[in-house]
């Protein structure tokens, strides 16, 4: 199994849709996957006795496009054209076919939206990861921005970032942004105090680091940047200073606190962006095999084993977490957590951690596959 294995790129021959194709032509190269091309042909009332002939016209220029992606040596399915409404249509094929990807180009002079209507209704109401390739951005990446707030959404984009910047060797820069302090709760006109807010910056970094830790940043070119403001405006400043090629962004949905912290943010930035930007939300880009990942699981809790022998707590803590983060019902590394805290002295994660594995056996691990230690 490829780890980008479909990749479906939706098509109206604009400008945009230029782009959008040179991009995923890029990734598809890159990491050997295949490509389908879909067009979606609005309904119109009172034209249905030309429908065919709209569709011959254009069958014409998609199988053009097939055989311009072909001399690259890339696998292209047969084109699908469908009539409908276009956003529907392409979520509807995305789902059915079971792609990894959605690709779209947006920014075309005839949307009143910088984003584009389909692009952003896609992004909105799909599933899958959304590629959005802004109009007369060139096919590269060299400097990535991945905005977290440690929600899993967005564990799931740093992973595909990490992934996208080693195979790349582009320049990843790992973002979060805390809101200030808000004067209401101190009064009308009042701000928190000085040792106040350097608590909260304190605090903010050591969750930061907590977060990071196990996710195999020392394979890429990385840098840390935490940021005080509205999480929108700051990551649009980023995007500008770092000059980014992408915006790696995890979407909680449309529903609940999730949306109003971190989806209402994602779609303001994404309508603002200079840059091509992958939303992810339930679905990863980039598949791993089953094998393959028990097996890197594996390797990680035998690392914390080790290291705890060597008294090397922190570091063992740190791969147990990582394995906790890639599986979070992997009950050998809350066991092995529940003991390392307790040899530190951090009872109450013991307890968290206990009560965690405990629970996992009894529902959802049998006991006879459980590795010893």
């Amino acid at each position: 199994m490829k780890q980008l294995e479909k990749i479906l790129i939706a098509t109206d021959f604009q400008q945009a849709s230029q782009n959008a194709l040179r991009l995923a032509t890029l990734l598809a190269s890159t990491f050997e996957s295949e490509i389908l091309l879909i067009h979606v042909i609005p309904e119109i009332k009172d034209f249905r006795m030309i429908r065919s002939q709209i569709r011959n016209h254009v069958s014409k220029k998609m199988n053009a496009l097939g055989k311009e992606i072909q001399k690259e040596g890339i696998s292209v399915v047969d084109p699908i054209i469908r009539f409908g409404i276009p956003f529907e249509r392409v979520i509807e094929y995305s789902e059915e076919l079971d792609v990894n990807l959605i690709v779209l180009g947006s920014g075309n002079q005839s949307h009143r939206s910088t984003l584009g209507g389909v692009a952003e209704k896609v992004m909105t109401y799909a599933s899958q990861p959304v590629w959005i390739v802004k109009r007369g951005t060139p096919p590269r990446i060299r400097n990535i921005l991945c905005p977290v707030d440690f929600s899993e959404s967005s564990r799931r984009a740093l992973r595909n970032a990490i992934l996208l910047a080693k195979r790349f060797h582009a320049r990843l820069t790992v973002q979060t942004v805390f809101e200030p302090l808000l004067s209401h709760y101190f009064g009308i006109g009042a701000t928190p105090g000085e040792s106040k807010e350097k608590l909260t910056v304190r605090r903010q970094q050591q969750e930061f680091d907590r977060f990071l830790r196990g996710f195999p940043l020392e394979e890429v070119s990385y840098k840390k940047l935490i940021r005080r403001g509205k999480p929108g405006d700051e990551i649009l400043r980023t995007v500008q200073d770092i000059r980014a090629d992408l915006l790696v962004m995890g979407s909680a949905g449309k529903t609940g606190l999730t949306r109003m912290l971190l989806g209402s943010t994602t779609e303001k930035a994404v309508r603002a962006l200079p840059c091509s930007s992958l939303i992810l939300k339930q679905e990863h880009v980039f598949r791993i095999p089953i094998e393959q990942e028990v097996n890197h699981l594996r390797a990680h809790y035998q690392k914390g084993l080790e290291l705890t022998k060597e008294h090397r707590m922190e570091e063992a803590i740190a791969q147990f977490e990582h394995c906790l983060r890639r599986d979070p019902f992997f009950i050998p590394a809350w066991e092995a957590l529940t003991k390392v805290f307790r040899d530190v002295g951090r009872l109450k994660e013991a307890k968290r951690c206990e009560e965690m594995f405990h629970y996992i056996h009894r529902h959802l691990w049998p006991s006879e596959d459980r590795p010893t230690q």
